[in-house]
């Protein structure tokens, strides 16, 4: 399959190029330029008006809670999960998480988000979600054991068990990694088993990590030591990690995170929805920490919506360092894009240049809130919306082509959803 976008504006890494053509045989970009003969190709795309881009990365989320999408809102972290989301989940169906991650894919599709890391259960159904919609995925299952028991030993297994049937799938879009939830729901064996397993696998390992105040407290409270300090005593970082929030960080955890290339999923949406504060991301990205972002579940956001943590990523942090230039749209971009790709183990994406990753998405740049343009790439991270995205293409693949999806039934699966939305309304 080749495809030719062509009379667009293209985000390189040197800059906005008005104009521009870029040629997809395959999975990859193979050229880019003013001159491309339009000759030869399969599918030709007029992108005149728009931005071409390399497509969004959500480097952490819980794919399937778009079934809880406002099912508890205004809750601190430990009641919502304890009191509303656990008890919800432990209802769900394999069915219904089919079913819930097709309609996540939907919305990852429409936002042009082309790859995302998922933690969830019944990580299998996510698996045929993903495929079936053509979505770039890192998938894990998030092993919860407090004790060395029969539990842990199940766990252990469910998780094995994707690794085996998903890994490397789907031409190669959808990875795994092994996840041991959080420190503070994972005795000392997850952790040592799990590093045994990534190096054995050459797997990512993907965790949460002190993502509340109070987390942090309980661990030094008993340890000693903070979570990023306690899991790098155990040696977790001695293999490739990705965390998700490191909200309360100090200058020696960001300089273990720096020191030990962990990557770190940024989720300002999330965190400030559940008030668990501001993580300290120009101190990570000064230190030289990969950060991509994320909207966690849409439980806690309440969407998918990539653009959103663009906005939050570049302009909160200007209020809490009262600096404008504390985090740069160019910097927003690059965390959202190739340090998302980059986060999830995918280093050929996230960037516009020949030989990369075929995951491009084209950008509608003729609406009110946006024109006039004077610098796109101010204009996508300070002004464009998730519904601005006309294309997305990943792997080669159009999964959407002017709004209408190619992949995905859209009106089967929102009346399924609907359907099984019944099941957890509350009087």
């Amino acid at each position: 399959m080749s495809i030719l976008i062509q009379n667009g504006t293209a985000l390189l890494p040197s800059g906005s190029s008005p104009n521009t053509s870029v040629a997809i045989e395959g999975s990859r970009i193979t050229q880019i330029g003013t001159d491309i003969d339009p000759s030869g190709f399969d599918t030709v795309i007029d992108a005149r008006g728009q931005l071409i881009m390399p497509g969004l990365v959500n480097a952490h989320t819980h794919l399937a809670m778009v079934l809880f999408r406002g099912y508890a809102d205004d809750m601190a972290l430990q009641p919502w999960l304890e009191e509303m989301i656990w008890p919800a989940e432990a209802k769900l169906t394999p069915e219904q998480i089919y079913w819930a991650s097709l309609w996540g894919a939907v919305e990852c599709i429409r936002g042009g988000v082309t790859a995302f890391c998922d933690m969830y259960i019944h990580m299998d159904q996510v698996g045929k979600a993903v495929e079936k919609s053509g979505l770039r995925a890192l998938l894990t299952y998030g092993m919860i054991a407090f004790e060395p028991n029969e539990k842990m030993e199940k766990e252990f297994a469910i998780s094995m068990e994707l690794i085996e049937n998903w890994h490397g799938k789907a031409d190669g879009r959808i990875q795994t990694a092994i996840a041991p939830h959080a420190q503070y729901t994972c005795c000392d064996p997850v952790w040592e088993r799990s590093i045994d397993i990534a190096k054995e696998r050459g797997l990512l390992l993907n965790t949460h990590l002190s993502e509340t105040r109070k987390e942090v407290d309980v661990c030094i409270k008993d340890s000693g030591k903070s979570p990023v300090v306690y899991l790098n005593d155990l040696g977790v970082f001695e293999v490739p990690t990705l965390t998700a929030h490191c909200v309360h960080v100090n200058e020696e955890d960001i300089s273990i995170l720096a020191e030990k290339n962990v990557r770190v999923s940024h989720n300002p949406g999330s965190n400030l929805k559940l008030g668990s504060g501001i993580a300290p991301l120009p101190e990570m990205l000064e230190a030289g920490v990969t950060v991509g972002l994320g909207t966690d579940g849409t439980a806690s956001n309440n969407n998918l919506n990539m653009f959103e943590e663009l906005h939050m990523a570049a302009m909160i942090h200007k209020g809490t360092h009262e600096d404008p230039l504390a985090v740069p749209a160019k910097q927003a971009f690059d965390v959202g894009t190739a340090g998302g790709y980059q986060a999830i183990g995918v280093d050929e994406g996230g960037v516009l240049q020949e030989g990369a990753l075929a995951d491009v998405i084209l950008v509608d740049l003729e609406a009110a809130h946006l024109e006039p343009v004077y610098q796109p790439l101010s204009a996508l991270v300070y002004s464009a919306q998730a519904a601005d995205v006309r294309t997305t293409i990943v792997n080669g693949q159009v999964l959407m082509k002017d709004r209408k999806l190619l992949t995905l039934d859209e009106q089967e699966i929102r009346t399924k959803i609907n359907e099984i939305a019944q099941d957890y309304r509350r009087s």
